[in-house]
């Protein structure tokens, strides 16, 4: 099981290492609502805009949710890490104006989570994490926070019945069959099961209780898509 999961998480890198440069341009494609989905992810971090906030952007990818998240607080500091060198470069060039803003290449499960943040924000990376490696992963991030701060996600999920979770499929491909070729949904779809872990709202929910977060709550969702998170009671 882990040779297995060492070669998922190579396939992962690999693929986002090949496609850094077109990502900004095809990930709208495949992601239902993604500028909605940020606009609620950085709207749930309700500290004042001026408050000098220290965040961990995980998967941050070309940089998307950092420099949204530095025209709201201007004062951030943000640690930037993804598993692929191409994107965090592509980060570099898009957040080149933000000095405040730092970079971490490597698994988001090998970073360093010793600091005391003030929030850790997700985007579509943890649905590549296996269940039963969340529980670690999220006491983790639960003791890297100081006291009242918040951990917030954007990511893929599933229902909590088949038939909902096909029903939930078939919207997906809609969607992307109004961007893409049928090859190139169907590549798609195929590189998702083999790639991917995503694992039930509920579930996700009921880990973060279970991890110690307070007020764990959706804040956006379309499908199979959604932001959730929580925050560490102060």
């Amino acid at each position: 099981m882990a040779s297995d999961t060492k070669g998922r998480m190579k396939a992962i890198k690999e693929h986002f290492e090949k496609e850094a440069k077109s990502f900004d341009k095809n990930f709208f494609k495949v992601a239902p609502f993604y500028k909605e989905a940020l606009e609620a992810l950085i709207s749930a971090l309700t500290f004042k805009e001026d408050k000098k906030i220290r965040v961990v952007d995980l998967g941050c990818g070309t940089g998307n949710i950092t420099k949204a998240l530095m025209k709201r607080y201007p004062n951030a500091s943000v640690v930037c890490v993804d598993l692929a060198d191409n994107m965090i470069e592509m980060a570099k060039a898009k957040l080149e104006r933000y000095k405040s803003v730092k970079y971490w290449t490597g698994d988001i499960r090998r970073f360093d989570y010793s600091g005391q943040y003030d929030a850790v924000i997700s985007s579509l990376v943890l649905h590549h994490l296996e269940k039963k490696a969340k529980e670690r992963f999220y006491r983790k991030v639960f003791n890297s926070l100081s006291r009242g701060s918040v951990f917030y996600i954007a990511d893929f999920v599933l229902p909590s019945s088949d038939k909902m979770a096909a029903m939930y499929r078939e919207k997906w491909k809609k969607f992307m069959r109004k961007n893409l070729s049928p090859l190139e949904v169907s590549n798609m779809i195929a590189r998702h099961e083999h790639e991917d872990r995503p694992a039930e709202l509920m579930f996700e929910l009921d880990l973060l209780r279970e991890t110690g977060f307070k007020n764990v709550d959706v804040v956006w969702k379309y499908y199979n898509f959604a932001v959730y998170g929580g925050e560490k009671g102060s």
